[in-house]
């Protein structure tokens, strides 16, 4: 929901047209940083700043990759990625880009979607049934609202969600909602919750835990 981003990568982009690593090396740090912004929720004032920042080091020739760039994140920027990542993802434009990220990470770069709609849903619905499975494995209502929104129960959806369908028990809402009609995922992240047989607090820890571990691996969250 912002693109103060364009101005630091139409400058780079306009010196090193020529040099692909170069470009390469930037673009994936650039994204890291914008991605650490967005995931933080930095307000504009913070992020012209930042840019500024950037837009003169780039200018000057400094070294972009030196810890104290504007480029780079620092440790604390780091700590609170990590630390909304771990939180409820409640604000939707920032959970479906870094399902979309994750998504990307898994399947290597080598997916690609043309889908008019892409949706997130919850794998443990929002409000189950009270003689649903979801109940029987959550049966704790404290334990099973701090599941719902965290990033191991959400995945990705190409169609519009169905208000009915997000209440199904387990292996119906795998049947008739996470898959398409040759019996596979469209994404590479929903795909992993196709081969769960149960979906308990245990299997959304550990999900929880290998996601956000990927996205340490990715963006470089060393703290």
């Amino acid at each position: 929901d912002n693109f103060d981003w364009v101005p630091p990568a139409i400058l780079y982009l306009s010196q090193n047209h020529n040099n692909y690593e170069n470009l390469l090396r930037f673009f994936y740090d650039l994204e890291r940083l914008t991605a650490g912004l967005f995931i933080r929720r930095t307000d504009l004032n913070g992020r012209v700043e930042r840019y500024s920042k950037l837009l003169t080091a780039i200018e000057s020739g400094e070294d972009l990759y030196k810890i104290d760039s504007p480029l780079q994140l620092t440790a604390k920027e780091q700590n609170d990625i990590l630390q909304n990542l771990n939180a409820d993802f409640l604000i939707l434009k920032i959970r479906r880009y870094v399902l979309l990220r994750l998504d990307t990470a898994l399947s290597e770069g080598e997916a690609t979607y043309n889908f008019s709609t892409i949706t997130v849903e919850h794998v443990l619905p929002q409000h189950p049934a009270h003689n649903s499975v979801w109940i029987r494995w959550f049966p704790d209502k404290e334990r099973r609202e701090k599941y719902v929104h965290c990033l191991g129960n959400l995945v990705l959806l190409s169609k519009a969600k169905n208000n009915q369908a997000q209440n199904y028990d387990f292996d119906e809402k795998k049947r008739q909602y996470f898959t398409t009609a040759k019996g596979v995922s469209s994404f590479a992240l929903t795909t992993q919750v196709l081969q769960e047989q149960k979906w308990t607090p245990e299997v959304i820890e550990r999900r929880q835990k290998e996601l956000t571990g990927v996205l340490k691996q990715v963006w470089r969250l060393s703290v």
